[in-house]
């Protein structure tokens, strides 16, 4: 039931929950289960971003870089690399290695990227074991993070 699952990601968002944000926003966008609505949208990501997830972060980075914010995207990309998003990483490598074919590389420099990618890579081997490997693949065609 739709609005059942609905009513369970808004009690989550109460207890403070980034992930419950995300799907919301998520649904918003695609109009899955909610009517396509861009202000809730940003709404719920921002508040999940807030509250530590990632993938809400990447979301704005994305959203703000699209939008001719390119230095405020490609901090949003960083503080969710270091949180250990791959896709967050895989932007920035994008940029980095386009040679101007994307604009913003002004803002990332070798340095920059050394960083990202040992805290991204970090970030990634303290959360991983074996019974989240084994469910990693399900979850890697849908986020990436």
């Amino acid at each position: 039931d739709e609005l059942r699952g609905l009513d369970f990601y808004i009690r989550a968002i109460e207890h403070g929950s980034a992930e419950a944000c995300n799907r919301i926003a998520h649904h918003y966008r695609t109009a899955v289960k909610l009517p396509v609505n861009k202000n809730r949208r940003e709404i719920f990501q921002r508040v999940g971003a807030l509250r530590g997830g990632i993938v809400a972060r990447h979301g704005i980075g994305a959203h703000e870089y699209n939008s001719g914010n390119h230095e405020v995207g490609i901090r949003h990309w960083k503080v969710a690399a270091e949180a250990g998003c791959q896709m967050s990483l895989d932007a920035l490598k994008k940029i980095f290695n386009a040679d101007g074919k994307h604009p913003g590389k002004m803002f990332i420099s070798k340095d920059y990227m050394d960083r990202v990618y040992r805290a991204c890579h970090e970030a990634q081997e303290e959360v991983k074991s074996e019974e989240r490997e084994k469910h990693r693949i399900d979850v890697d065609d849908k986020f990436k993070c």
